[in-house]
């Protein structure tokens, strides 16, 4: 039935409610429900049926192993003093979760994908506690402001990020007692032998200790959260940019991740092969795609992850052929790998006799973070054979939409699209006559194929931002939430789309500023702070530019150096784009790097009120063109389209 106004999906059926440990090793999909269509039932998951591997030792973490260790580390948490999951923090209501949302003390898990991420999360969960995950790419600053608002009562995190961590710590202002009580525990996620015997005599903090802590707290298994509970208490904290220049806290709650893991499987329609699925488990656990899209989805549908610490095109085509992958979860610029890098064409060819190739095990493909070209996906397709789907989330709806059908057909029909919303989510294009405001108003929704600001309603929705400053005893400030909720129940994207009739959403733009660095956002405002912060620089402003061969945006920057850019030489410029350069790489993430370059200009252009036009920086408008220098010289791929 073709739509009439810009609406599109379905209020959720009937889930079962519980913490996000408890439903994960439910078996969810056994059984035919509102969620699991007939087709989609999981046989029994075994209890030494192997889920994560990893793909490069082999060794492997079975479904009770992962169980049982869940709910030892769960009760290594209990056992640590002054930590008690009861001590609730309540917010205020919030559109999303009327009842308030609550944070347990947070454990902080700083990690890489690795086998032990699954027990210390899943264990996080069982516990009681709220877990916050955070990138190990992260400086000493950005863990710095987490930690500031956060205020986790334990940190985990790998060895590698120790000496960071402990230079955030440092940098924590007031209340020196509370962090020098702060347990750390760390993981060597390169030389880690787990699941192998653990001694107990290494290092205190090796986070193992917390496995075997004596005198441990019962931890009964499937501890239920009642429906109230379940909806209101956070499981996770994610981090996710904001245009003020500071990552904003995420707070999703266990029903959100249960939500977010059963609407995936409704709409599975990969499934099934032969046999179990098998699948590559290289996108970051601590990113909501990970997370949702295979760490969890994973044990509950009983799949067999391979899990890479790191993205290696060479080693991912390898794990394909080797482990016989059948579905593969992947960023935009691994897409454009596939379509173009030289050494794929060995895995593509294909066998004169049996007509199969390298990628023949795999059904299909997702991508989701960032815009991918359909010229792309059509170029995979006939070079690998499998489609790739487009998919649409934030870290603040989870999963919404995604692209149907695996064949040509379905392929070209889509076209520009990134799908239809997943089973539960409710997707409307607001008309721009403005937002509910106050109970009882309803935000008026666009016509069809009428672009507007693309809104997302489902149980997957975060319940509210971390207030900042929530821990330091102040009243929370609710402004952020309020800003991106409707009175409603509707959250904002801040993309600009638009629905077709048959439902199908288009995302067109965006009205915020935020850089898509593959799947990453990068706030423009923190990388001018961090320009501005130089006595060189007298203005600077940040946009994303585009580059199609890597399918996703780069920051550049427009400074304006101190004194004036007339008054320097090319050799002086060049001097100072190198010192910026420095700069930026000490004080952010990679990923946050200028490597679309410096563009010294006389002026940023700017509204009356002071705001930056980023739309004139972008288009190369007149007062925007300057001395544009490199930073980083591209890597060199060769290509076969």
């Amino acid at each position: 039935m073709a739509l009439t106004t810009a609406y599109s999906g379905a209020p959720a059926g009937r889930m079962p409610f519980d913490n996000a440990f408890g439903f994960t090793f439910s078996q969810p999909f056994q059984h035919e429900s509102d969620f699991t269509p007939a087709n989609h039932r999981v046989p029994k998951v075994n209890d030494e049926q192997p889920i994560f591997v990893d793909n490069k030792s082999g060794r492997a973490l079975t479904y009770s192993q992962i169980r049982a260790d869940s709910l030892a580390l769960a009760s290594g948490l209990l056992s640590l003093p002054n930590l008690d999951p009861t001590e609730i923090k309540k917010l205020p209501p919030t559109p999303s979760c009327p009842q308030g949302p609550e944070i347990a003390p947070v454990v902080l898990i700083q990690l890489p994908n690795c086998l032990p991420f699954a027990p210390i999360l899943l264990g996080t969960f069982a516990s009681g506690f709220t877990a916050t995950l955070v990138s190990p790419a992260l400086t000493a600053d950005e863990v710095a402001w987490i930690l500031q608002n956060a205020k986790p009562r334990v940190i985990i995190t790998a060895t590698a990020c120790l000496e960071a961590m402990k230079a955030a710590i440092g940098k924590q202002e007031g209340d020196k007692s509370f962090w020098n009580g702060v347990p750390v525990f760390t993981v060597d996620a390169v030389n880690d032998t787990y699941p192998l015997a653990f001694s107990g005599q290494s290092n205190p903090q090796d986070w193992r200790q917390l496995l075997q802590a004596k005198r441990k707290p019962s931890v009964q298994p499937n501890q239920r959260l009642n429906e109230q509970q379940a909806k209101a208490r956070t499981a996770v904290i994610l981090w996710s940019s904001g245009t003020s220049g500071r990552s904003k806290g995420v707070l999703l709650s266990h029903h959100a991740l249960n939500f977010a893991t059963a609407s995936l499987w409704h709409d599975a329609d990969y499934y099934p092969p032969s046999g179990p699925q098998r699948w590559l488990g290289f996108a970051p656990f601590y990113h909501v795609f990970g997370l949702c899209n295979v760490f969890l989805l994973g044990i509950a549908a009983g799949a067999r992850v391979f899990i890479m610490q790191g993205f290696k095109l060479p080693d991912m085509l390898e794990g394909i052929r080797k482990r016989q992958i059948t579905y593969v979860h992947m960023s935009p610029p691994v897409a454009v790998m596939l379509a173009k890098a030289e050494v794929v064409e060995e895995y593509a060819k294909r066998d004169p006799k049996t007509g199969k190739n390298g990628f023949s095990s795999v059904v299909g493909a997702v991508t989701g973070g960032a815009p991918l070209g359909h010229e792309v996906v059509v170029q995979v397709y006939k070079r690998c054979g499998f489609r790739i789907r487009l998919g649409y989330g934030l870290s603040e709806t989870c999963s919404t939409a995604l692209q149907r059908g695996l064949g040509e057909r379905e392929m070209g029909e889509q076209a520009g699209d990134t799908g239809l919303p997943h089973w539960g989510v409710e997707v409307m294009i607001a008309s721009g006559e403005g937002y509910a405001t106050k109970e009882g108003e309803k935000t008026p929704a666009a016509g069809v194929d009428v672009e507007g600001e693309v809104l997302v309603k489902a149980p997957g929705l975060m319940s509210a931002y971390l207030p900042v400053g929530l821990f330091s005893g102040a009243k929370p400030d609710m402004s952020v939430t309020n800003e991106a909720l409707t009175a409603d129940g509707w959250f904002r994207t801040g993309d600009v789309g638009a629905l077709c009739k048959a439902g199908r959403l288009r995302i067109t733009d965006r009205l915020k500023e935020l850089i898509k660095v593959r799947a990453y956002q990068v706030a423009p405002a923190e990388l001018e702070a961090v320009l501005c912060s130089s006595e060189s620089v007298g203005d600077a402003g940040v946009v994303g530019v585009y580059d199609d061969d890597e399918a996703t945006e780069w920051p550049r920057a427009f400074v304006v150096p101190a004194g004036g850019k007339e008054n320097k030489s090319r050799a002086d410029l060049e001097k100072l784009a190198v010192e910026l350069k420095e700069l930026v790489e000490k004080r952010t993430a990679k990923y946050k790097w200028l490597v679309g370059g410096i563009v010294f200009v006389d002026q940023v252009p700017k509204s009356p009120s002071g705001k930056i036009l980023r739309r004139l920086l972008k288009s190369g408008a007149e007062g925007t063109k300057g001395v544009e220098i490199k930073l980083y010289e591209k890597k060199k791929r060769s290509a076969k389209l």
